[in-house]
Parts: C-alpha cells; structure tokens; sequence
C-alpha cells in the first residue's frame, strides 16, 4: 500500500481469492461518508466485479461501522436547488450497483450505522453485527428527508408503524431486535464482525459462484421499484435542503445542540 492510498478513507482488500473487503477508514469523522467515500466504494464493487468476485464485506473496522453522512461537506442552500440531487445520486449509484451486483454483499457492523451508513446496510445480502450495535435514522432531527434507501426499505421490513418511528422520531433499532425483524443475520461479540463476514465471503467463495448470483438476481426481483423510488427520493431532498428546517438543522448538528424548529 502507498502512502498516498493509505490516506485514503477507503482501503480495499483481498484477504482470499474471490473475497474483496472495503474499509472506510475515516476514524476522526466516525466514518462519515463524504463524496470520496462514497466514490472509492463504487469503484471498489466495480473492482470486484471486473474480477468476478464471489462476495464483498462492507466494514468500518472494529470500532463503529459509519456516522452516515457527512453533514460538514453537504452542499447547503448556497449550493442550488440541484446540488443535494447530485450528492445523493453518488450514494443512490451505490446502493444500486450493491443489488445489482453479481456478488453476494456483506456488511460488517460495529457499536453504528447512522442515517445513509443504515441504508447501505439494509442494501446489503448478508448482515452481521456486533451485539453491542444499534441502526438509528436521525434525518428529522436535521430536518432532511430519510435518503439512501431507508424509507424505501423499512416500511417493507418492519411494516408502517414501525418504520415511521425510526424515521419521524429517531428511535434506535437494537441489534436484537434487527435480528428478530430479519435485517441481520447473525449476532457476534463486539469487535469480531468484521472477522466472521470474511468468513462467511470465504465459505461463499468457496461455493457455487453462478448460481449464487442468480439467486441473488431473484431475490433483487423483489426491489424492481427501487430506481423509482430513488428518483423520488431524489426530489424530495432537493425541495427539503431549501427549507428552515434543514437550514436549522444542519445548524444545530454543527453547533452540537438540540435543532430549534419554527
């Protein structure tokens, strides 16, 4: 590794043959995802797949998984109606190259996954977390709309009412309860998920390759919408990044206050 790719926020790995891992590596922004993150982690499935890769494992490391997205280097209302559209395309081209995808995709999930960080991991195929992990999707308290999918995914996981108070209100999903709902597959001590997703990439790689991806490429069947619900998505974070509320919002988090909303 160079010195100039290890200052990089992502740090890619082939600890097998036919296993890719993707490391963010942003531990003084608690890997939060800004636009180089978000890139490096699409050219890193691009990677895998130009190599016929059996199954990737999406990490932050052993210490937290990632804070979401980066409010600091989110473009404001300075930026134009559009700007807010062309970061969240970056993350939407993400979550939807990791369904397309030919590889099975894992996430291994430490102490978070915040916001954005959530729906990336609720686009993966296979979760395992730490138990001491939680899911959480503070959009309202920065007066944003929910993006990366999370709207998308959680009313079909956890039905209606349990998606909107996740999302209207904040509450923090436990990583039992995640189990119990089916968003993660299984539970490990707090430090060794990384460890067991190379492991279960490594069992995959191992296995029937082509006919893993064609199940996988069934199983997508069920989120034939997504790009239409992502385009809408899409709107709907324009029209919010231009109101008080996001105004008041990106303010409090940069403060580290409680938002004061009019």
């Amino acid at each position: 590794m160079t010195s100039e790719s290890a200052q990089e926020p992502v740090h890619q790995e082939q600890p097998s043959p036919g296993v890719t891992v993707l490391r963010i590596d942003r531990p003084q922004r608690r890997n939060a995802l800004d636009q180089r993150t978000v890139e490096l982690l699409r050219s890193g499935l691009a990677d895998a797949a130009a190599r016929q890769d059996a199954a990737v494992v999406l990490t932050g490391g052993d210490e937290f998984f990632s804070s979401g997205g980066d409010v600091a280097s989110m473009p404001g209302p300075e930026g134009g109606v559009l700007a807010p559209a062309r970061r969240l395309t970056m993350i939407h081209d993400l979550v939807t190259t990791m369904v397309r995808a030919d590889q099975v995709i894992l996430a291994a999930v430490e102490r978070y996954a915040i916001g954005a960080a959530w729906g990336i991991v609720l686009a993966c195929d296979l979760v395992v977390a730490g138990e001491n992990a939680y899911f959480k999707a503070p959009f309202a308290s920065r007066g944003l709309t929910a993006d990366a999918g999370t709207a998308y995914h959680l009313p079909r996981r956890l039905g209606q009412q349990r998606a909107a108070a996740h999302l209207f209100l904040g509450e923090p999903l436990t990583v039992s309860d995640a189990r119990t709902a089916g968003l993660v597959t299984e539970t490990v001590p707090p430090g060794s998920s990384t460890a067991r997703a190379i492991a279960l990439a490594e069992t995959l790689a191992a296995g029937p390759n082509q006919s893993n991806a064609l199940t996988k490429s069934l199983l997508a069947q069920d989120r034939s919408d997504l790009a239409q619900f992502l385009a809408n998505e899409r709107a709907a974070m324009a029209l919010a990044n231009h109101g008080p509320n996001a105004r008041e919002g990106r303010a409090a988090f940069l403060e580290r206050r409680e938002p004061r909303f009019s």
